[in-house]
């Protein structure tokens, strides 16, 4: 009896093949799309999960205001806040880390060195409150000590090959000359990559932070490991309470507020819950269009039906074979679905820079809320038909379908209205996206970064300064004589890195102050970068003693200071809370982007410094033939390897590293495009059913329309009124909607465009275009057939 029933099932389905295809087509679509926004989003959620405690352990997190000024700052945190969790019973256990700069690294007594970049420093407890396994050495002492190390698998491969490296002192030595001796005290297992903590190295520092700096500089990515019986909510209460009474915040002025955010559940961005947004829509629409589809087809076969019922089927056999029928469609969909995916899979893998979880990786219950839904949705397709024919008079059915029943089409056009109003949401959205994209590209950032070629910090032995500026500039002046270099500067950062150093600054005789980042610079990095100057002038060349007295701030680090008029504050006294030292305020400059315009600008002191520093290079036609490049860059080299023998040569293009910054959001675009163009076509192909059902039912009418004298358009403006209804109410829903989603995905922005009419306008005449385009062929392929034979029934 199954074979039979899998066999009418085929049969049916064969049949109406047309039908068949755009049902899996649009199933395979939206089951595709929601499975792989589904495991990106996981990707997130599964962040750090796999730690032991990881529902006790919290990220501590602050904000903070100077003088009524609310500071920006990242997820790192005061020293003293650490010290400060720690007197409270609720908290088992403290640790912190640190950023640890790029440094050279290498076992003492070899020559073999290598620059590495994920290098942590942290505490005693690190290993405590984080389940990171070792292979070799013991968890409880492995970070006990100072001057410790840690390394990953990978790294004890790399530096010590298949040789215990237990015992073995390693020398890291930072770019700007000092170095250190660790001892290796444990092998860290290959752990999972879904973690914020990313390093092959761990270290410990030599000595602990003085008391007098627990808050100078909030420079701590700090957790705490909470009680089992503990509640965060009371001890955020009371950690907040002695942080007003902290004796340094109030002489600083300073207002620290303290909030705790368990690791185990993970922040989604904005941008991640619009992708959350998009995988609904699209499975919606898909769904949407797989029941317009059966209805469509159940109607199609109100007279087979009608046959099979006089004929004495029963209603559990057409039940039985609606259900065969489903259950096939839906077992080619979900084969096809998995079958892309794992074909897409390492695609996808690389195009989300591994951002999506393996599908070997995911959760057992994410499989069954997919399996369970698309389950659902199969069920219920099958019962559609059977509701349809429970209600149905087969007796009239066979002597005349009674298709004004059928002609009503409330449910079918309020089907096509979801599924038009989420497409509304969706091209309004990729005309917005696309938009705030260009606009980023496009805008002026304030300094001129083509054809910059950034070579990175020499890491040197420890030597005196005088050495060191020595080689930069002889550096410096050996590329500045080669043909193709027309202009060579240095600085302790460059454009598309992150300002790490920061200090606080204010005039001299007055208590405010605000926290501003500092660039060391030479005299010509402005000139390099085509910086304007509004106010006052640059450093002077060939004058080191006036420069390293004198200061230069961006537009933003005065405002901040509460200027209005810059020329007036020309020549006065700014005094750095850091060394305690005043300088000469001698220029301002406007503003200038060194990082993607999604951030706020930061308000930036110059100073002045030609002891060390990463190259800029200003080069003629970069933009030429490779084997071009690739002779420049090694005439660069060689002078390098001439001046700096033995340490490392990086260097990079500026624009093609600054691009890179904004690479997930035109990743992000190009997703968001190409679901929404997959969600409009999932669409179209039921509008495009429907049109076929209507122009089918409604053949004879268009007949006598033409023998009466109705031309094509005529009968196409006929037809076009019948659906502007739903279209106009998609608009009127999906519109609003839309704005609102967008306007709140452009705050993640500091610079943003503003959601005009015009951009509205165009993406809803876009989406109209596409509706009319999709309904015209079937009523215009109808309206060409000879009246004669419409109404012969030919």
């Amino acid at each position: 009896m199954i074979i039979h029933y899998f066999k009418l099932a085929q049969k049916a389905l064969r049949k109406s093949a047309y039908y068949t295809l755009i049902n899996i087509f649009g199933l395979v679509c939206g089951t595709l799309t929601a499975l792989i926004i589904a495991n990106h989003i996981g990707s997130t959620l599964q962040q750090d999960k796999f730690h032991e405690h990881k529902e006790l352990i919290y990220s501590v997190t602050q904000e903070e205001t100077i003088n009524s000024q609310a500071q920006k700052l990242g997820k790192t945190v005061y020293y003293g806040l650490g010290e400060k969790l720690k007197q409270y019973p609720e908290v088992k256990m403290v640790t912190r880390t640190s950023f640890h700069v790029a440094s050279l690294v290498k076992v003492e007594g070899q020559e073999a060195a290598h620059v590495e970049n994920e290098i942590s420093i942290v505490d005693s407890n690190f290993l405590k409150v984080f389940t990171f396994p070792l292979i070799l050495g013991d968890l409880n002492t492995a970070l006990s000590q100072t001057n410790a190390m840690v390394i990953s698998k990978g790294a004890s491969k790399k530096y010590f090959g298949d040789s215990n490296p237990l015992g073995q002192a390693m020398m890291i030595r930072l770019p700007w000359g000092p170095e250190q001796i660790y001892k290796v005290t444990g092998v860290l297992d290959d752990g999972p990559d879904n973690t914020q903590f990313k390093f092959e190295f761990l270290l410990t520092p030599a000595s602990s932070l003085e008391a007098a700096n627990y808050w100078d500089y909030p420079n701590f990515s700090t957790f705490a490991l909470l009680d089992a019986q503990a509640a965060d909510q009371p001890l955020i209460g009371k950690v907040n309470a002695a942080l007003k009474e902290e004796p340094a915040l109030k002489a600083a002025e300073k207002q620290v507020e303290v909030a705790l955010q368990p690791i185990a559940s993970a922040q989604l961005s904005d941008t991640q819950y619009l992708l959350i947004m998009v995988g609904i829509f699209i499975l919606l629409i898909s769904w949407v269009n797989y029941f317009n589809q059966v209805i469509a087809q159940s109607y199609a076969r109100s007279k087979q039906i009608g046959v099979l019922k006089v004929l004495g089927a029963s209603s559990q056999h057409l039940k039985m074979q609606f259900a065969f029928e489903a259950a096939l469609i839906g077992f080619a969909s979900i084969a096809l679905t998995i079958g892309i995916y794992l074909l897409m899979e390492p695609t996808l893998q690389s195009f989300t820079n591994g951002k999506l979880l393996a599908s070997t990786a995911i959760p057992t219950r994410t499989i069954l809320l997919f399996s369970g839904i698309f389950t659902l949705g199969i069920g219920l397709a099958a019962v559609l038909p059977i509701l349809i024919f429970s209600t149905q008079n087969f007796g009239a059915t066979l002597r005349d379908i009674q298709w004004n029943k059928v002609g009503k089409l409330g449910l079918r056009k309020t089907l096509v209205i979801v599924q038009f109003t989420l497409s509304t949401v969706m091209i309004i959205g990729v005309f917005v996206i696309s938009n705030q994209l260009n606009y980023l590209e496009s805008q002026d950032k304030g300094m001129n970064m083509e054809d910059v070629l950034v070579v990175k910090a020499p890491i040197l032995k420890p030597g005196n300064w005088f050495e060191k500026r020595k080689a930069l500039e002889l550096f410096k002046e050996k590329c500045s004589r080669l043909p193709f270099v027309l202009e060579a500067t240095s600085s302790t950062t460059v454009a598309s890195e992150e300002y790490r150093n920061e200090t606080y600054i204010g005039f001299q005789n007055t208590k405010d102050k605000v926290l501003v980042h500092q660039n060391g610079i030479d005299e010509y990095f402005f000139d390099l970068y085509d910086v304007e100057f509004i106010a006052g002038n640059n450093f002077i060349a060939d004058a080191r003693f006036k420069n390293r007295k004198s200061i230069i701030l961006n537009e933003t680090a005065a405002r901040n200071l509460g200027v209005n008029d810059f020329n007036e504050i020309i020549s006065t006294q700014i005094v750095d809370e850091e060394s305690d030292e005043a300088f000469e305020l001698v220029g301002i400059v406007k503003d200038f982007h060194k990082t993607s315009l999604k951030y706020q600008m930061a308000p930036t002191a110059f100073k002045y410094n030609d002891t060390r520093g990463h190259f800029s290079l200003k080069i003629a036609d970069a933009g030429g033939q490779p084997n071009q490049l690739e002779q420049q860059v090694s005439a660069i080299q060689e002078i390098w390897e001439q001046v700096y023998r033995g340490t490392a040569f990086n260097y990079f293009f500026l624009d093609q590293r600054y691009a890179e910054q904004d690479a997930e959001d035109r990743n992000f675009g190009i997703l968001f495009k190409y679901f929404t163009i997959l969600s409009i076509v999932i669409s179209c192909l039921g509008l495009f059913s429907l049109s076929l059902f209507i122009s089918i039912k409604r053949q004879k009418e268009i007949g006598v329309r033409k023998v009466f004298g109705a031309s094509v358009a005529d009968i196409l403006l006929t037809f076009y009124k019948s659906y502007i209804s739903p279209l106009l109410v998609s608009i009127i829903i999906g519109a609003p909607l839309a704005y609102f989603l967008m306007n709140k995905w452009l705050q993640n922005y500091a610079y943003r465009i503003e959601i005009g009419f015009a951009t509205i306008g165009l993406a809803l005449l876009s989406l109209c275009l596409v509706f009319l385009l999709t309904i015209s062929y079937h009523i215009i392929k109808s309206s060409l057939t000879e009246p004669v034979n419409v109404l012969k029934g030919e």
